[in-house]
């Protein structure tokens, strides 16, 4: 079990965020998020492809976290934008250890593998300092929800040593 343990490690200290190729600003992550309910094939398809890239993407927690908080955004919008951010509080903020040594991956659009990603501690920045902020602030219950439990997956590791 030891051993199988650590072959899972050392997979997993290779899995951090490398540059995506994707290039993304916050007003392109709104319009995707905005096109991903679109019932136009041509224009919900793409959205979906680069929403599902999002934990590839360098500061996509920060971008996503600017998108879920502001509430001159459409609510659907920002709601969208506070489940990718639990989504990669769950998947993509600690490696994930196993007895048995399962590779994780996430295919690419071409159906490539390729390992599910570990956030860097930059990346964790914006969201690790943001989310009570944004807990606390949140009058919809729907987004408070959503930032428990981001707040959650966040706290189960990295509370009390690095908060």
């Amino acid at each position: 079990r030891h051993q199988q343990l650590q072959a899972t490690k050392q997979h997993n200290k290779h899995n951090k965020i490398m540059p995506s190729p994707v290039a993304l600003d916050v007003e392109s992550l709104h319009r995707a998020l905005q096109q991903s309910f679109s019932p136009d094939d041509s224009l919900r398809r793409p959205a979906e492809e680069l929403i599902k890239e999002l934990k590839y993407v360098q500061d996509s927690c920060g971008m996503l976290m600017r998108v879920a908080t502001e509430t001159q955004v459409q609510f659907e919008v920002r709601q969208a934008a506070a489940i990718q951010l639990k989504n990669i509080s769950r998947e993509a903020w600690t490696e994930r250890q196993s007895l048995y040594p399962l590779e994780l991956v996430n295919p690419d659009a071409n159906n490539n593998r390729r390992p599910v990603p570990i956030l860097t501690e930059e990346q964790k920045l914006p969201l690790r300092t943001g989310i009570l902020d944004a807990l606390l602030s949140e009058p919809e219950k729907s987004l408070r929800d959503l930032f428990a439990e981001t707040f959650n997956n966040i706290a189960i590791h990295d509370y009390p040593e690095k908060w």
